[in-house]
């Protein structure tokens, strides 16, 4: 029997460790791999869409497609399946909420949070009509290519819930009535994958701008050659016109050209990609940076890194994937694509080594040597009602919640002049519930204030088609670049200037004003510029009513809903009739982790437990798009759900929480002082008893 155990152990481990979704065994199986740790150096042939090798010196050659060039070695069906893919695969679960895709549109003060996962307080990209060619074009340029804007239509797709394909036809119905939705995939081809922009070796000289660049310019199959940097692309598809034919005679002369750099090329025609298996921290960063804003202004050095990285870690250490690319995400209770736990990449799974009371690793220490925090002191009602990243991530919890920039929202990257204060706002840091649920643990996050244009019809609100709203809303806003810059900017007439300064000093250079004519200036332009706004949006909201009959023409910004009032003014509309619709995007953050002497709690209980402490008294206010908008602000323990004069008697006992800690021991000595002088009295007694 003693035998017989440990067979069967074997036997056991080995059916766990082999089970695997039958499709991902066969699929490695068909191709080719190196398997050594020192990986393999890509000099390879390219080949186009047509799977044609690309000689290079030809007339006009193609731009080479990485699909077809990586494909003939890696499995890339199997890949472009993974996180950064999948979106519109409804069989994946959606996790916790995530990064949204805001559609931006300066010119209607438009920022829209997107998902198709369907993530709180988001919107369906497929519900708003748009096409997955306007996604793809729109948000294309912080994407790794395939996935939106690759493949099928919703409608046909196999992937597709009867659902999702009952709201894709209601789009496709509501775009052939309204006739604004775009889709050029017959001009621009699909979204190509492009493996390099993950996989690059920093320093190679792989451009991830140079494709952002190419896909605004809806050079979809040119932005890989152009990225990598082995030729050069000229030529911009998006001045083509919609009914540009590319199989008609000379359509070819109409298109970008390629022109690659030779010098680049071996003479047997092999070119060298200098890439790597792990993707550095480098290649995440580029759609992934989050940062305060306060550090654009070159601040930068004030800010410290997440503790991680200071210890050398990489970002793929823990958000690790496999062939399939489903990659970890490193949440609580994260299930994997393929049905199994992620637990033991999770903040408790690294550091404790176990996850629920269930030991992931044998030793007292976490994975991969990682210290073990104690928390001396610490309650265990804390573990229930505060996640790790709550004291452990993000921004130090201030009265004010830090403004903070993000890659793909804010275009970082881009070589241009910022302040911080670019639109839309995001705000880091407010610790809040998970979920509505009164046992969701509070975790630090982002939010972001959608505005957008909408019509509202029994009491819902839906937003338009931002192109549709552009078209309606561009001739009432006369803006033609920026929204909130451009429907502020006021300019007194030289009538009004001699009213105010008199005709001896209305010619006089602003520098040369008095302080009392630069006040009574200033209360003119204030007075105009609120005139001005309100007479613009009063329009663009009609416009929009004629075009939708019977529906009320809404404006939703800074958390706030505003519709006409007659012909003349705005007015707000009340949080009965907004309901959620201005109810800002929030999302957890887990980066940039503090060390634990920068923790929350570690000065103390008062960190969290005092009257005037952040955690429970902060006030979050919402940024808003319309100029001269005051959002009123929120107070955090109404986002949080806990009850403030619960909190403010908890807070109160901690006051006297030290004195009573001296008072306790000086309670306790004196206790101790009695019996020990009551011991040797009694003690002095029985012996003087004894002696006599």
């Amino acid at each position: 029997m003693i035998r017989i155990f440990p067979r069967l152990l074997k036997v056991s481990l080995w059916c766990c460790l082999a089970w695997q979704p039958v499709e991902q065994v066969t699929a490695q199986n068909r191709f080719a791999t190196s398997d050594n740790q020192s990986g393999y150096v890509h000099w390879i042939d390219l080949y186009d869409a047509n799977n044609t090798r690309i000689d290079p010196n030809q007339e006009n050659p193609p731009p080479y497609d990485p699909g077809k060039t990586c494909g003939r070695c890696h499995d890339v069906e199997q890949i472009a399946h993974g996180w950064h893919f999948n979106a519109l695969d409804s069989k994946v679960p959606a996790g916790r909420p995530g990064f949204p895709w805001v559609w931006r549109d300066p010119r209607t003060g438009t920022f829209l949070p997107l998902s198709y996962r369907d993530w709180a307080k988001s919107w369906n990209p497929d519900r708003l009509g748009m096409t997955r060619w306007e996604v793809a074009a729109h948000f294309g340029g912080y994407l790794p290519g395939a996935g939106v804007g690759s493949g099928p239509s919703l409608a046909t797709s196999s992937m597709a819930s009867t659902e999702q394909r009952e709201v894709a036809d209601d789009a496709d119905q509501e775009t052939e009535e309204q006739q604004f939705a775009t889709d050029r995939t017959a001009i621009t081809g699909p979204l190509p994958l492009d493996c390099m922009i993950c996989h690059h070796r920093p320093g190679s000289g792989y451009s991830p701008f140079a494709w952002t660049e190419q896909i605004e310019s809806q050079n979809f199959a040119y932005a890989p050659t152009a990225a990598a940097g082995i030729g050069t692309v000229t030529g911009n598809t998006s001045r083509l016109r919609d009914d540009f034919d590319p199989a008609a005679d000379g359509a070819a002369d109409r298109l970008p050209k390629v022109a690659y750099d030779l010098n680049r090329f071996r003479t047997d025609g092999k070119v060298f990609f200098d890439l790597v298996r792990k993707p550095s921290n480098d290649a995440c960063y580029y759609c992934h940076t989050n940062m305060p804003a306060a550090a654009v202004g070159g601040q930068r050095w004030l800010h410290d890194e997440d503790v991680h990285l200071r210890a050398g870690m990489q970002c793929a250490d823990c958000h690790r994937n496999g062939l399939d690319h489903h990659t970890v995400r490193g949440f609580a209770g994260e299930r994997h694509a393929h049905g199994f736990s992620m637990a033991a990449f999770s903040c408790q799974g690294c550091h404790l080594g176990e996850v629920d009371g269930r030991r992931l690793e044998a030793s007292n220490v976490g994975r991969l040597g990682a210290p073990r925090p104690l928390h001396r002191g610490l309650p265990p009602l804390h573990f229930e009602k505060l996640s790790c990243t709550a004291c452990h991530s993000g921004p130090v919890t201030e009265q004010e919640l830090d403004r903070q920039v993000n890659s793909m929202i804010h275009r970082l990257g881009e070589h241009v002049k910022r302040d911080g204060d670019e639109l839309p706002g995001i705000v880091g840091g407010a610790l809040l519930p998970l979920t509505s649920s009164s046992d969701s643990p509070l975790y630090p996050h982002r939010l972001l204030w959608p505005s957008y244009w909408a019509v509202m019809e029994k009491g819902t609100i839906q937003p338009l088609h931002p192109e549709r709203a552009y078209e309606l809303v561009r001739r009432a806003l006369r803006v033609r670049r920026d929204f909130s810059e451009e429907l502020a900017e006021v300019r007194l007439p030289l009538s009004q200037r001699r009213e105010i300064l008199g005709d001896s000093r209305a010619g006089v250079r602003e520098e040369d004003w008095t302080d009392e004519e630069r006040q009574q200036i200033r209360a003119a332009e204030a007075q105009l510029r609120k005139s001005q706004i309100s007479e613009r949006m009063v329009a663009a909201l009609s416009a929009i009513e004629e075009a939708y009959p019977g529906q009320q023409a809404v404006y939703i910004s800074g958390g706030q809903g505003f519709v006409r009032d007659g012909d003349t003014g705005l007015k707000k509309l009340d949080r009965e009739q907004l309901g959620d619709a201005a109810d800002p995007y929030k999302w957890p953050l887990a980066h940039n982790v503090r060390p634990a002497r920068q923790a929350l709690g570690a000065d103390g209980c008062t960190d969290c437990h005092r009257a005037d402490a952040p955690l429970f008294n902060m006030e979050v206010r919402p940024i808003a798009v319309l100029p001269d908008q005051q959002p009123a602000a929120v107070p955090i323990h109404r986002l949080q759900g806990i009850d403030r004069q619960l909190a403010e008697r908890w807070n109160r006992l901690f006051g006297g929480r030290e004195l009573f800690k001296v008072v306790g021991w000086g309670m306790f000595l004196a206790t101790c002082g009695i019996f020990f002088a009551a011991v040797v009295w009694n003690l002095g007694s029985y012996w003087n008893r004894r002696a006599s």
